[in-house]
């Protein structure tokens, strides 16, 4: 009977990878998708975890490798001296990341655009 129960799961699941494929195709949200296909946006949201969940778990252990630089120290920040910006200067460009938001202004040099950039590039 575990047998059964086993390959009903794995139905399942395939049944529910090809509907979050399609969903995900398609030019929809998922409320809406789920809305035209009259299903439960939890339901949903349960079943694409469990989808990929599944499928980290049929990940072969090469793909999951950690580089080793991941389990170096934190990493260590330089003091950036940067002039602020006139007042009433607005930012040209804003750019978000979960850290920080970085905005540069109009005018910024371009050392200093660097340095940040760099500064990014080991972080992230």
């Amino acid at each position: 009977m575990d047998k059964v129960k086993a390959v009903k799961a794995q139905l399942r699941l395939q049944q529910w990878d090809e509907r979050i494929s399609e969903c995900q195709a398609s030019s929809m949200t998922v409320v809406a998708w789920c809305e035209s296909h009259d299903i439960n946006v939890k339901t949903y949201y349960y079943w694409l975890r469990k989808v990929r969940e599944a499928t980290v778990e049929n990940l072969p252990v090469s793909a999951m490798h950690i580089p080793a630089e991941a389990h170096q120290e934190p990493a260590h920040f330089k003091k950036l001296e940067v002039q602020s910006p006139l007042p009433g200067m607005q930012a040209a460009v804003i750019i978000h990341l979960p850290q920080a938001i970085v905005e540069v202004t109009s005018g910024t040099d371009q050392q200093t655009v660097e340095a940040v950039l760099m500064a990014l590039k080991s972080v992230c």
